[in-house]
């Protein structure tokens, strides 16, 4: 087992025992997401932290295929002269209280928990490091690899009848102005290309979920458990001159809707109170049978940071803790992405990082993502590491401090 030592702590850390504790379904807007927070939130409290909880809504591929639906539903009725049943069902849903208040396209609700960590040292426009790691999890009835496949073609054909739907308002309107007609194949080719649009979209969706979800350990238990123990960890000995703020986003899973919108609600004020130039994001998203490190991605193997992932390995090194750097042609969808985004939208130079074990993505989403799929010697692993290269990253800034000070003296 890898020492921990550098943590300075008098227990070992709960690494493994979050895994366990956490080892049920937190599928986004379920009772178990809730639950999820709630065990966050009672960690943070027991340790003088303050928890603060956000909540959002957000809105799921099945809501939006129930939508569009409806549209489309409604663009035929009005396209075959059926008018006066939309007219009786506007009236009919609007009749009674009880029919006011049923929707099938009701957003989906989440939420977001994060805490604050005061460096010891208040200095005006000092960085900040926050730590991310999602505690929503999902599951489904075919493997992960597949699941991106399906979702792809989910969203072309999300696209594709987009597209549609605008020549089809068009083409109505304009019939409505009188100045083309609605022939009968338009008619004909509207309704058949509609009922295609709703049957295919449906038993695609219906292969990502399953009856019986899986726990959820690697993907991402294990970075709620680790991020759980960083708080821990820097609220007994807090850093000299950097901030720390980590945040549990609800909902990554559906397309990182909670860490989106932290950034739409803070990231103007966390530009304005820190120095985001000097600062980065350490997104901990699948700690399993190794420690993955993200270093290039995309198509020409961009690097995500200009030199964290350095000062990581170097940590790792000199801890004698196995770190894999590795690249990756398509990027792993998590939360760092809506910090690159927003710090792009700002023109900050603030930094992302991102720990994710790619090769273990065969079990995620799974019946086969259980507790034993992660290692106490990792999970510590990466605590480690996180915890002293965020020593000296901050040692550091208080060593070029010092100087400046020497050098005006």
């Amino acid at each position: 087992m890898i020492l921990i030592s550098s943590l300075q702590l008098n227990n070992e850390p709960k690494t493994m025992e979050h895994i366990y504790s956490l080892a049920f379904n937190r599928t986004a807007s379920s009772t178990g997401e809730t639950e999820a927070l709630n065990y966050i939130a009672k960690e943070l409290k027991q340790n003088n932290l303050k928890p603060e909880i956000e909540h959002f809504d957000w809105t799921g591929p099945l809501k939006i295929l129930m939508r569009v639906s409806y549209i489309l539903i409604l663009i035929n009725l009005i396209l075959f002269r059926m008018i006066l049943i939309v007219i009786a069902y506007f009236i009919i849903k609007n009749m009674f209280e009880t029919l006011r208040n049923i929707s099938f396209i009701k957003a989906e609700k989440s939420k977001n928990i994060f805490t604050l960590i005061s460096a010891k040292e208040k200095a005006p426009n000092r960085p900040l490091v926050i730590i991310s790691a999602h505690y929503d999890s999902i599951s489904a009835n075919i493997p992960f690899k597949l699941q991106v496949i399906i979702f792809f073609i989910y969203r072309l054909i999300v696209f594709f009848y987009g597209i549609i739907f605008f020549v089809f308002i068009t083409i109505f309107f304009l019939n409505i102005l009188a100045f083309i007609s609605l022939s009968n194949f338009i008619v004909t080719t509207i309704a058949f290309t509609s009922i295609i649009a709703i049957f295919i979209s449906i038993p695609m969706l219906y292969l990502v979920f399953k009856d019986h979800p899986s726990s959820g350990s690697i993907d991402n238990a294990s970075g709620v458990a680790i991020s759980i123990e960083l708080a821990k960890v820097f609220k007994k000995n807090p850093l000299e001159r950097t901030d720390i703020l980590i945040l549990w986003p609800g909902a990554e899973e559906w397309g990182l809707k909670g860490s989106k919108k932290f950034c739409k609600t803070h990231f103007n004020s966390l530009n304005q109170t820190y120095d985001l130039d000097k600062s980065f994001n350490i997104n901990i998203d699948m700690i399993g049978s190794y420690i993955g490190l993200l270093n290039r991605s995309g198509l020409f193997r961009k690097k995500i940071n200009r030199n964290l992932n350095e000062i990581f390995r170097a940590t790792a090194k000199q801890l004698n803790i196995p770190l894999q750097i590795y690249n990756k042609t398509l990027k792993p969808n998590s939360d760092y992405k809506s910090f690159r985004k927003y710090a792009r939208k700002v023109r900050s130079k603030f930094q992302v990082m991102c720990f994710h074990s790619s090769k273990d993505s065969k079990y995620i989403h799974s019946l086969k993502d259980t507790p034993d799929k992660c290692s106490l010697e990792n999970l510590n692993g990466c605590l480690n590491i996180c915890h002293q290269a965020l020593r000296s990253i901050d040692l550091r800034i208080e060593d070029v401090k010092k100087s400046q000070i020497a050098y005006v003296v």
